[in-house]
């Protein structure tokens, strides 16, 4: 399908990073906190700091910090800046994100920005505070584009409900989502959650989105949404409800329908790399904050089937990835 560019990414100077070697005799500090425990991303991380010169236990210490939505997030963003870190290296979560640059000024913080719509950063050419790093949308359109795409592969969709958490809903994220709904004419049923939320939590959601009949539905790839992607998955094909997220593994894989979401392939490599330049002495307004350049609609036609649903052939033509 048609590509969007914005920003250039780090992978395009992923090369020229490994032309610098850390400095030998220099220990490097990282406070690392991320609500992911994706295995390979880990490795990735790790295998990328090394690429660079960097090796845990002779020339670099990792703190790391369970984050999870129970967390006392004020807490441990003045554990990591208590560690008097070179680096700190959060994400995935914006109020976290936000709590920790608050805490931590004037540390850097390099993080996974779930959306610069957040307001985390301003100026994505030249941070202004003490945040930069990698973005994992590529402004609040993406909102609008994935119910379009909703509506493309469900014409007659008029109700669509969102699950998101709290913070995210009340802010950038809802609004955008709302604005998108009004644009297209569709009705928007905001099913907000506590970041705490578990399986409890979301069958209640579901219950909520049937009692208030909606045909379909958004979800973001936010937390708690973002652990949950599967359950939320699994409950939709329960309740018949034609679904698009970020989840694209749970497209290929599971009982997702659709996914509409940059291609985050190089995520963590891009990460070390806004990671590394720090600690090379380069200023935080000197980072430009990589946002993607790459996105990618899956289908998949077996959920379709069981759905009831016939997928338009446009909307396949467009697709990167059908699964069937």
């Amino acid at each position: 399908m048609r590509r969007r560019y914005f920003l250039v990414g780090l992978l395009a100077t992923t090369g020229a990073s490994t032309l610098w070697a850390a400095e030998p005799n220099k220990v490097y500090r990282l406070a690392l906190a991320v609500l992911s425990s994706n295995p390979t991303f880990r490795m990735r991380f790790l295998d990328r700091l090394q690429q660079l010169g960097y090796t845990e236990g002779k020339n670099l210490i990792i703190d790391r910090y369970v984050v999870d939505g129970r967390s006392d997030y004020t807490e441990i963003a003045r554990n990591m800046v208590r560690s008097t870190p070179d680096v700190i290296a959060v994400g995935l979560d914006n109020q976290f994100i936000s709590q920790v640059a608050k805490e931590a000024f004037p540390t850097p913080v390099v993080a996974l920005i779930p959306s610069i719509a957040a307001g985390l950063v301003h100026n994505v050419s030249h941070p202004e505070g003490n945040i930069t790093g990698v973005t994992l949308d590529a402004g609040i359109e993406m909102q609008g584009k994935q119910l379009d795409i909703l509506r493309q592969a469900v014409p007659s969709v008029s109700r669509v409900a969102y699950l998101s958490n709290h913070y995210d809903w009340e802010g950038a994220w809802g609004q955008a989502m709302l604005d998108a709904g009004k644009a297209l004419g569709i009705s928007i049923v905001g099913v907000p959650l506590e970041s705490t939320a578990g399986e409890e939590e979301y069958r209640k959601a579901f219950e909520t989105i049937a009692q208030r009949s909606a045909q379909a539905l958004v979800f973001n790839g936010l937390p708690p949404n973002f652990q949950h992607r599967a359950l939320i998955a699994k409950l939709a094909a329960e309740y018949r409800l034609p679904s698009i997220g970020w989840a694209l593994d749970i497209v290929e894989e599971g009982q997702g329908f659709l996914s509409y979401a940059p291609d985050y392939s190089g995520l963590p490599e891009q990460w070390v790399d806004q990671i590394d330049r720090v600690f090379r002495g380069s200023k935080v307004a000197d980072i430009p904050v990589s946002q993607p350049t790459k996105f990618i609609l899956a289908i998949n036609l077996k959920t379709a089937k069981l759905l009831g649903l016939q997928i338009p052939p446009a909307l396949i033509t467009q697709a990167d990835k059908v699964i069937e």
